[in-house]
């Protein structure tokens, strides 16, 4: 009897399933797909969403494999901007890696947020993670599947408001 879903079927369906998770939790996002102003009326006071947040912000950071975190080994410096509703990255910008719109959602002291990047040459990137007190935690996970294998590596990223 064949699998009604092999491994890639699964992995989309989880990707799919943790997506669907993440904006019923309350995230707002993509931005630059809102085509409004972030700014709305409760009757006399303006009640801004969480999206305004993080939007104008660059985080200096710094990202290491998280297989070599407690190694001692320095992370690499990066630079980490949400912008006009998307998110991008300096290092990654090298690799072909566009900006792209990211998500949030803002629970009592922290906002959480998530992105995904894509390369035409060097995969996809998905980001996500915490921003508190103007320092930032979490990972970044680079899949690029090849004819022969596929990388697959999850990074810890560190970083403050610069």
């Amino acid at each position: 009897m064949k699998p009604v879903l092999d491994s890639k079927g699964m992995y989309c369906a989880l990707w799919l399933l943790t997506v669907a998770l993440f904006l019923g939790a309350g995230l707002a996002g993509p931005q630059s797909a809102l085509g409004q102003d972030n700014a709305q009326t409760n009757g006399t006071n303006p009640v801004t969403t969480p999206a305004q947040s993080l939007d104008g912000l660059q985080f200096s950071a710094g990202i290491i494999r998280s297989s070599e975190a407690d190694s001692g080994n320095a992370p690499l410096g990066d630079t980490l901007v949400f912008k006009d509703g998307e998110f991008s990255s300096a290092i990654c910008e090298r690799y072909n890696f566009s900006s792209a719109p990211y998500w949030i959602r803002q629970d009592s002291e922290q906002i959480h947020f998530l992105a995904e990047l894509s390369s035409p040459t060097d995969g996809k990137m998905v980001w996500q993670g915490t921003v508190r007190d103007g320092k930032l935690e979490g990972t970044m996970r680079w899949t690029r599947k090849r004819w022969y294998w596929t990388i697959d590596v999850e990074h810890n990223i560190r970083g403050e408001v610069k």
